[in-house]
């Protein structure tokens, strides 16, 4: 009987060592699963059994607050809300206008296209103060071309002295001229008296002589600027040199438009 005992509290000893290497935490995570190593191993009464499963009811006290699958609980838990809650704002993103807001004016203007027949106000009759529109005719009833009036006077004479070297004659005043521009007002000439007749002049001179107060439209200064003929002056209306004194074109509607005046005579620039 003292040999069994012996025997026995030896496998008793040997099943305590064993629990309390499954039990260190370092095995424990290694191989939590692992049988024990005496399967056919009996103990003595009731302690060999808890001796052989140390995870069993019938373990040794204190074993069950060491649980060796303790650190697999983050592998069976899943993250919360991962696959059921869906990401915040995902259902309250859809614009408020997709399926309860139409295009503006879809279905208001349909029953005025369809209503209203085309043309329906322009056949119309006018009413008070409105304004008719002009329909001109393709083509003009036959007239004679415009032509630029041109200065009753061909070219100074001994009577009527001025230029002889116009394509477009000159007047004078009393003789079709307009009136002549104020003193130093636009168009007049503030030169000095030259003391001799232009080139190309022929027949007496100004009221006044050469020398005297300035005859209509004022004496003309002698042209001191670069090559400006009456050509230059037909496409911008600006000061030009005529025998070389300088001319101001300036516009008279009642008297044939364009013109200047030179040295007391009125030239159409036309």
């Amino acid at each position: 009987m003292s040999t069994k005992r012996v025997v026995s509290a030896a496998a008793v000893a040997t099943g305590l060592a064993i629990s309390a290497l499954t039990l260190n935490p370092g095995f424990a995570n290694s191989a939590p699963m692992d049988p024990p190593p005496c399967p056919n191993c009996h103990g003595g009464g009731g302690g060999g059994g808890g001796g052989g499963n140390p995870g069993g009811p019938g373990g040794a006290p204190g074993a069950g607050s060491q649980n060796p699958r303790a650190p697999e609980t983050p592998a069976t838990t899943e993250p919360p809300a991962t696959h059921n809650t869906p990401p915040p704002g995902t259902q309250s993103s859809e614009p408020p206008a997709t399926h309860s807001t139409a295009p503006p004016g879809t279905q208001s203007t349909q029953p005025s296209a369809q209503t209203t027949p085309p043309g329906a106000h322009t056949t119309a009759p006018p009413g008070p103060g409105t304004r008719q529109a002009l329909n001109p005719p393709s083509t003009q009833p036959p007239h004679p071309p415009y032509v630029p009036p041109r200065g009753d006077i061909a070219r100074g004479s001994a009577q009527i002295g001025g230029p002889v070297d116009l394509t477009v004659g000159f007047s004078v005043p009393g003789r079709g001229a307009p009136p002549p521009p104020p003193p130093r007002g636009h168009g007049w000439n503030d030169g000095p008296p030259p003391g001799h007749p232009p080139p190309n002049w022929e027949g007496p001179p100004p009221p006044g002589g050469w020398d005297g107060p300035p005859p209509p439209g004022g004496w003309n200064r002698p042209w001191a600027g670069p090559p400006r003929d009456v050509v230059y002056a037909q496409r911008d209306f600006g000061p030009f040199a005529y025998n070389t004194f300088t001319v101001i074109p300036v516009f008279n509607w009642q008297y044939g438009g364009w013109g200047y005046w030179f040295f007391g005579v009125w030239v159409p620039l036309y």
